[in-house]
């Protein structure tokens, strides 16, 4: 169990106690053992403190290692990735990979946690993305399909209700299903979104590479610390927030518009920084709110 010790004068516990947290992680912060195991060790100390994590996870480091090694394509628009027959085959594979090594750490520190593919029993449906517009280097501009990729139209929050509340973790990866059962990836930061709102998660976790949201991408003295979502919008226009940065803070936005309170955008290379985040009352990146 991690050595954190909350001062419970700062702790946040008892007004988290009993409820939802979504936590989402990218698959290249948790990899290798000690990253991995520092994690589960996260998790089973908000269960033992009564808080009802949900763990969202995608790998798209992992899926671009798989990518190469087996000599396909990779290439992303507006920060997607647009995914073939092929490619989609791959992400499958690698986030249920991620998926096992996530849940068998789990259960080594006796966190009771279930494995699920997005579309296993149509939890998340999706239905295929349109045709992204872009600007190609001459400044025209110009419609890209994506392929098999989706954008979430429902959560089925019966299966996730009935896990949460027979005490169990659910760790979900963005793999989802078109009502015709049609495989399709999905961003897992708007999946995550999609699910923090439908379970009603009183707090929304992002875990990046990254301090949080800088002005100046590199430059962590220029983190922006507390923003609203009307403040995002202007720094999209702004160009502030572009590239893969981009689906990040739309999903941020889309979970607070839907009723999760406030959404944190931490660096999960830190220590013990999801602990600290939601218990200590420190600011450790950067905070979204309505």
């Amino acid at each position: 169990m991690s050595e954190l010790q909350v001062p419970k004068k700062h702790s946040r516990a008892s007004k988290l106690r009993g409820k939802r947290i979504l936590i989402k992680i990218g698959g290249s912060s948790i990899a290798g053992k000690e990253a991995l195991e520092a994690f589960a060790q996260d998790i089973a100390l908000l269960v033992a403190m009564g808080i009802k994590p949900v763990v969202v996870h995608g790998g798209g480091p992992e899926i671009n290692e798989e990518l190469k090694r087996r000599g396909l394509p990779i290439q992303k628009v507006a920060g997607l990735r647009v995914t073939d027959e092929a490619t989609l085959g791959v992400a499958n594979e690698v986030l249920a990979t991620i998926n096992d090594q996530i849940i068998y750490a789990l259960k080594r520190v006796q966190v009771r946690a279930v494995g699920l593919q997005g579309a296993e029993r149509d939890t998340l449906v999706a239905k295929k993305l349109d045709p992204v517009k872009v600007t190609d280097e001459k400044g025209q501009e110009a419609l890209v399909d994506l392929g098999n990729v989706g954008e979430v139209c429902y959560v089925d929050p019966l299966n996730l209700n009935n896990l949460i509340s027979g005490g169990f973790v659910p760790v979900i990866y963005p793999i989802c299903s078109t009502k015709d059962h049609k495989l399709m990836n999905v961003n897992a930061d708007t999946a995550a979104a999609h699910i923090a709102k439908t379970i009603r998660a009183e707090e929304m976790i992002l875990i990046t590479d990254v301090p949080g949201l800088m002005r100046e991408f590199g430059k962590p003295e220029t983190i922006i610390r507390e923003v609203t979502v009307a403040q995002l919008d202007e720094l999209i226009r702004e160009g502030v927030v572009k590239d893969g940065m981009l689906p990040k803070v739309k999903a941020c936005q889309l979970a607070v518009v839907g009723g999760v309170k406030v959404v944190h955008m931490l660096d999960g290379r830190e220590k013990d920084a999801i602990v600290n985040q939601l218990l200590s009352g420190e600011n450790l990146g950067t905070t979204i709110t309505l």
